[in-house]
């Protein structure tokens, strides 16, 4: 079956076992079928998560206009900017700013649901991943 068949693979899939990221071990030409074999270093942009892609595609495609990326992804400025360092971080590999604790969030329910949520998002107390849980674990209204 040539190359080109193979369904495309989320880079960011862990091992069944042992829950490690994989890792690239083959790469083939579709042209000629040659195979060569070995551990392939992936780039950070590789290990980016789905959202995380889709984030930069649209950071791309509005040729970084923030304005334009809140009507194409229905998010605030603040919202975008937290998002915007965020990615920037895992890119250039900083740190992460810390996570949220249970207590945080179960305060950021109370206080206003999905808003303080985005807030905290917005001021970088919690990533987007975090924001994200937290949102879809609120009382539907």
């Amino acid at each position: 079956m040539p190359l080109g068949d193979l369904k495309k693979i989320d880079s960011s899939l862990s091992c069944p076992s042992c829950q490690e990221p994989l890792r690239p071990l083959v790469l083939g030409c579709d042209g000629c079928g040659i195979r060569v074999e070995g551990p392939f270093q992936l780039n950070e942009f590789a290990t980016l998560s789905a959202d995380d892609l889709h984030f930069l595609r649209i950071f791309v495609l509005s040729e970084g206009r923030v304005r334009d990326m809140q009507s194409s992804l229905g998010l605030s400025y603040p919202t975008i900017r937290a998002r915007l360092t965020l990615l920037k971080n895992k890119l250039v590999g900083d740190d992460l700013p810390p996570k949220s604790t249970d207590r945080e969030i179960q305060k950021s329910k109370k206080a206003g649901g999905a808003d303080e949520i985005l807030d905290q998002l917005a001021k970088g107390k919690i990533d987007f991943d975090e924001a994200m849980r937290t949102i879809r674990k609120l009382p539907k209204k």
